[in-house]
């Protein structure tokens, strides 16, 4: 038999005056880990209802730029030892690290909090079986008792205590209670900081290119047939691999052959960088170099030492899709050395 509304608020209100968690700490939730069959919603959804508990509880959230550079504190990217909340911790200048793990259970799910104090570095855990529809609330629950200076301690659980059965009286029916007030609005859940290649470290994709001859040193005498046109079009292919221990690196290779224009074929591999622009859209920009070979089938038909340098701008259209645009120059070293500016569009698939 499950209790009452009024058994319920009894035990939550117990609870919170018992709790007397320290006001205004900022506490730093980290992304949580799944267990099992969770699916990512459900671990987004957690996340979310646990940040709200969080500024329910008046304790303060880490800003933007302090959750980029937690999550960088862990080297390996996955918080899950008492040295990597602690790392994470002082990153951010927080008072508290909450990490979570995620067992999916039909309609609900069970979620395990840990809280790790940065002052003490005592790491403790409560768990429980939480109802997506009031999620905050019993969240908050678990918060209110995990977040105090002096522990768990001797803290009474609800949760645990709700299972009693509690009968009234048979002697005198009690009066009809009044309705409670209503509850006020639930914060809005604050935007997720998505890292760049999040998950997703491997990307394949196409690119096309156009580039126009900026400057070409010809040999002394060479006929005017050997300057050819000055703008060519290429398309071509890109493979990726975001580095998991360096957030943001990412090595590349990039093939292309002309479709417009004198005829070539360049392959170049390098490295990348994307810094975070707004991260809760998955927009990152950055700079790029790669070096390889350009070769051409017109004119001076020979193989040129390549250097490319250039800045790139990605948008990721979810976790699998990813857009960009790039502003090349690129060197070709040979007895015709060519430079070359011009504009990349690439399309790329992550896994």
């Amino acid at each position: 038999m499950k209790p009452s509304p009024w058994v319920r608020g009894a035990l939550l209100a117990a609870v919170l005056l018992t709790a007397s968690p320290a006001l205004a700490d900022k506490v730093l939730v980290l992304p949580f880990q799944r267990v099992g069959n969770a699916s990512r919603a459900e671990i987004e959804q957690a996340h979310a209802a646990t940040s709200a508990a969080v500024s329910e509880l008046s304790h303060k959230l880490p800003s933007e730029s302090e959750m980029i550079t937690a999550e960088v504190a862990v080297r390996d990217g996955v918080a899950d030892t008492s040295e990597e909340y602690l790392a994470a911790g002082r990153a951010s200048n927080s008072d508290w690290t909450v990490g979570g793990h995620i067992e999916a259970h039909g309609p609900t799910y069970r979620l395990e909090l840990e809280a790790c104090q940065i002052g003490s570095g005592r790491v403790e855990s409560l768990a429980r079986e939480i109802d997506p529809a009031d999620a905050m609330r019993q969240i908050g629950e678990i918060l209110a008792i995990l977040l105090r200076p002096e522990g768990i301690a001797n803290a009474t659980i609800p949760w645990e205590q709700a299972t009693v059965s509690l009968r009234p009286p048979k002697a005198k029916p009690h009066p009809t209670p009044p309705a409670p007030p209503p509850l006020p609005a639930r914060p809005e859940a604050p935007a997720v900081a998505h890292r760049y290649a999040e998950n997703q470290p491997i990307a394949l994709g196409v690119s096309t290119t156009i580039l126009g001859a900026i400057h070409r040193s010809l040999p002394p005498f060479a006929p005017s047939s050997d300057v050819g046109s000055a703008t060519a079009g290429t398309l071509g292919g890109t493979a990726a691999l975001a580095l998991a221990n360096a957030p943001g690196l990412e090595l590349c290779v990039d093939g292309s052959g002309s479709i417009a224009g004198p005829k070539s074929f360049s392959l170049a591999g390098g490295a990348r960088w994307a810094l975070p622009i707004v991260p809760t859209l998955r927009l990152f920009a950055g700079p790029e170099a790669e070096v390889g070979t350009f070769v051409t089938f017109a004119g001076d038909k020979t193989a040129r030492f390549l250097a490319s340098g250039g800045v790139f701008v990605a948008l990721g259209l979810g976790e699998h899709l990813e857009l960009e645009l790039a502003a090349d120059i690129d060197y070709a070293a040979g007895s015709t050395s060519l430079v070359l500016g011009g504009g990349t569009l690439r399309a790329l698939v992550r896994f």
